[in-house]
This record gives C-alpha cells, sequence and structure tokens, in this order.
C-alpha cells in the first residue's frame, strides 16, 4: 500500500540533498518499471542500475539527480492523461541520464559563472580606477561591463539549457522507437505544458523553467510523430487500466477524502479505477 517516506535505501544523496518527501507503492513501481526498464535497456543502460523514484510534489515536474535516478513528482503523474505521456517523459529523461547531462550541467554553471566573474572583477576594476583618476565614462563603463557579462553568462547557460533540451528530445524519440513506443504521449504532454510559457515564471509549473519549451521543440517532436509509422498506434489496453489505477491510487490517497468521492470519484462512477479511488 501507499506510504510516504522521505528517504529509503538506494535513493542515496540525490532525494536526502534535496529533502525529497518521496512515496512507495510496490504498484505503481511496478507499473513505472515496467514502462521504464525497456526504454532503459535501449539506451544501453543496465536497468538495474537506473532508479526510479515518485516525489510527493503537486508541481509538474520530472527530474534527473545524483546520477542514473530518475524523480517523477506526483503531480506530473496524476496530471498524465494516458499511459503514452508518461512514457514519453521517462524517455526524455533517460535521454538526459545517457547523454551524461547533469554532469555537463556543472560545468555550464560553472563557465557562466566564471564569465560573470570576470567580467565582475574587470569592471569592478574600471570603477576603482575611474573614482582613482576622476574618469567618469571610466567608472560607467566598469558598470556596465559588470551588468553585461552576469547577463552574458545567463545567456549562455539558457542557451546550453535548450540545447540539451533538444538532444534529450532527439534521444527520446529514438529510445521510444527502438522500444517500438509511438512518441504520440511525448508530444501531447508537451502541448499540454505549451501555455505555460505565457505565464510570469512565479505561476510556471516547474516542468517548464527546468525544461524550457519552444516552437522548435514541439515543432520537431511533431515531425517525427507525423513521419512514423508507430504513430497513432493505441496505447495497450493493460497499460490503459495501469495508468488509470496509478491516478486513482495516487488521487485517493492524496487528495481530501471529501473531494475524491465528490468530485474525482462519484459513486455513480462504477469503474475499477473509481471503485479503486474509493477504496485508498
Amino acid at each position: 500500500m501507499l506510504a510516504c517516506a522521505a528517504l529509503w535505501e538506494g535513493a542515496a544523496g540525490a532525494a536526502h540533498a534535496q529533502g525529497l518527501p518521496l512515496i512507495r507503492d510496490s504498484e505503481i513501481e511496478s507499473t513505472l518499471r515496467g514502462w521504464a526498464d525497456p526504454l532503459f535497456a535501449a539506451a544501453r543502460l543496465d536497468p538495474a542500475a537506473v532508479r526510479v523514484y515518485i516525489v510527493n510534489d503537486s508541481g509538474l515536474n520530472a527530474f534527473v539527480a545524483g546520477g542514473q535516478n530518475i524523480f517523477l513528482n506526483t503531480g506530473l503523474l496524476m496530471a498524465t492523461d494516458t499511459p503514452g505521456q508518461v512514457i514519453g517523459v521517462i524517455a526524455h529523461e533517460t535521454g538526459h541520464v545517457s547523454g551524461g547531462h547533469l554532469a555537463r550541467s556543472g560545468e555550464a554553471v560553472r563557465t557562466a559563472e566564471s564569465m560573470g566573474l570576470f567580467a565582475t572583477l574587470l569592471g569592478v576594476g574600471l570603477i576603482a580606477l575611474g573614482a582613482a583618476t576622476g574618469a567618469s565614462n571610466t567608472g560607467q563603463a566598469g558598470g556596465a561591463l559588470i551588468v553585461g557579462g552576469q547577463s552574458t553568462g545567463l545567456r549562455a547557460l539558457l542557451a546550453y539549457s535548450r540545447a540539451q533540451e533538444r538532444a534529450a528530445d532527439q534521444a527520446a524519440l529514438d529510445l521510444l522507437d527502438r522500444a517500438r513506443r509511438p512518441a504520440d504521449g511525448l508530444l501531447a504532454f508537451l502541448r499540454k505544458l505549451e501555455d505555460q510559457e505565457l505565464l510570469v515564471s512565479a505561476r510556471q509549473d516547474p516542468y517548464v523553467r527546468s525544461h524550457p519549451l519552444t516552437g522548435d521543440r514541439i515543432a520537431f517532436i511533431a515531425d517525427h510523430v507525423a513521419r512514423s509509422p508507430l504513430s497513432g498506434a493505441p496505447d495497450p489496453p493493460a497499460d490503459i487500466e495501469r495508468h488509470a489505477r496509478m491516478r486513482a491510487k495516487l488521487i485517493g490517497f492524496l487528495d481530501r477524502p471529501r473531494r475524491v468521492l465528490r468530485v474525482g470519484f462519484p459513486a455513480s462512477d462504477g469503474s475499477l479505477a473509481a471503485r479503486y479511488g474509493r477504496a485508498v
């Protein structure tokens, strides 16, 4: 049965360092592993070495941390409409793992910080020189250099992040093809988040902030979906049932009982998933 845990063996330092509230449930974990392991194998990763964790967080987010650890928020799992959407997200995160993006991200951050620090030190020197010589233009140039240097570092980091996302998208499409899964779900999930780009940062879901969306990314995946012979294939009935049970279990466990019984799964809904949610 579902249980919350601050940490469990195998979550390594990644979860502990970030203070992540994790959820354990053998049925949901088995469902996710059943979808993820073929993708890991397609990426030439040892499935036994890649961990998948469920984070008790309502935000729509998924991320890689601490090496070969993939974290999926309950908010994301509950917001998906089909198993294909979950599989598409896992494929994308697997692309980050197989591409070693986590390790390279640290290098990119350090490079951006170095660019900003160098510009700041040079700008401070010009400001000091201007103050000593009375040359106001020199001081103003120093101030502009500080601001411009920090902006340049940020732009470089954002450009690197966008490049990573494009690479993870390409990897995800390749992995889905090898696993004989359509990419429709990944495209549908990104389109679900497309309107989030118009919101101010504070109101965006974490997935949008950590996985910057662009029209080019969505167009790239849409083009693949349009050309792939796998596209349009329905999710297997067994996967649809597992997905419905997973959502029902999470909603029944995490949402307020009154809302679950009145809105989520009213007594008039006699489906298996609804009975599951009410029972939980």
